[in-house]
């Protein structure tokens, strides 16, 4: 069984549904569907989206983004560009698909047997014994299943069950917006990711929801407020304040919101430990991810369909050393990428000694450096591998 409906519990229920298992998705909301903004679907997702059959769902309401270009903060002047498109689809077998996150849980759950997600189950506790996994909701009803597998977000209760480190408080603040296409200025309609650089702080935009609308972000280092509590018309205040005398292009686009979220970015060593026996963790409750690469939804894919891929030729008695070896082979990955993803946020925040320029070349420098083994990994293959040779840490 899944505990959480996100887009990291959807995938693994798709991919182990497709395998002929069944699978049970316990999740405490009554309507699971994530916040409305854009995701980056980068190859080494989309990918296996395709494998599981999503890709003409999702390209029903995505988009292609041509490029990256990063732009310095005030006059938009290019500072680096890099393919999206078609010459990333030649090298790594699919390019980037731009679209929004409720668009892709949607097709997921599509992809379900009706019966597959139970809302409305907050988990409380589980129980492991020799035959199986117990999950204990807060009404008193009792699940069983062969496993547990905890993809309960950032503040996964299983996590917390499996260790006891406590993430240190935001030291930025990510906020994640959507403007009618039609109200955005026109630039940031058209098909390519723009990113707006400047000291320690940006902002980036692409089209999402077939053209009809403009997906952006924005991160600035945190303040003292209670983000939670604000309305979307405060947060547009702020972001205003926050990025003042920045472009008319990247401002008018905030103006336009009609929706503005904003979450904590927290600063956090890799999560010791991702299984015990018969339960496991993935996607934000394993390792929440840094915003860089566009890698939080994308690494929840593919930790789902690698996860499915262990369990594939498991039984009730081997369960438990499926989950081992995924866990194994999944930590060396996200571990490097967190590693790198730190290299770039202490870049960002040396904001008095880079420029928007040195800033944009370091992004650069690190993407060439980085994209073979992020963007080409196949997590299926890997979990073919012996764990030694796995890919992701050559």
């Amino acid at each position: 069984m899944v505990v959480g409906a996100g887009i990291a519990g959807m995938t693994l229920a798709a991919a182990l549904v497709r395998d002929g298992i069944s699978v049970t998705i316990l999740e405490q909301a009554p309507d699971p569907a994530p916040a409305g903004a854009g995701v980056e679907l980068t190859p080494n997702a989309l990918r296996p989206l395709r494998n599981l059959d999503l890709g003409p769902a999702l390209e029903r309401v995505g988009v292609y983004p041509e490029s990256r270009e990063l732009l310095r903060w005030d006059d938009e002047r290019l500072l680096a560009r890099s393919p999206l498109g078609g010459e990333l689809s030649a090298r790594y077998g699919a390019p980037t698909l731009a679209l929004l996150r409720t668009d892709l849980h949607r097709a997921l759950h599509d992809a379900l047997p009706a019966d597959t997600v139970r809302t409305g189950h907050y988990v409380t506790d589980l129980l492991e014994n020799s035959d199986g996994v117990v999950v204990r909701c807060a009404d008193g009803r009792q699940v069983h299943g062969d496993v547990a597998v905890g993809a309960d977000g950032a503040n996964s209760l299983i996590r917390s069950l499996l260790n006891t480190e406590r993430y240190r408080p935001a030291r930025r603040l990510l906020y994640r917006g959507l403007a009618p296409a039609s109200r955005a200025p026109e630039e940031c309609g058209r098909a390519r990711v723009r990113v707006w650089t400047g000291g320690d702080r940006y902002i980036s935009c692409f089209p999402v929801a077939g053209g009809q609308k403009v997906s952006f972000s924005a991160t600035v280092p945190a303040g003292t407020g209670e983000p939670d509590s604000w309305t979307s018309r405060d947060r547009i205040g702020d972001l205003t304040a926050a990025f003042g005398g920045w472009s008319t292009a990247a401002l008018g686009l905030v103006s336009a919101a009609e929706w503005v979220g904003v979450w904590g970015v927290h600063d956090h060593s890799p999560v010791p430990v991702w299984q015990s026996g018969r339960i496991a963790l993935m996607g934000d409750a394993a390792h929440p991810t840094l915003p860089f690469f566009a890698q939080a939804t994308n690494q929840a894919v593919e930790d789902a369909v690698a996860l499915a891929a262990c369990l594939r030729d498991a039984t009730s008695l081997t369960a438990g050393d499926a989950l081992e070896r995924y866990a194994r082979l999944r930590r060396r990955r996200t571990d490097r990428l967190d590693a790198v993803s730190r290299d770039i946020l202490g870049a960002l925040r040396a904001d008095g000694d880079r420029s928007p320029e040195a800033w944009a070349r370091e992004v650069s420098r690190a993407e060439a450096a980085n994209a073979d083994w992020i963007y080409g990994l196949d997590p299926v293959e890997a979990c073919a591998q012996p764990v030694g040779a796995d890919p992701a840490a050559d």
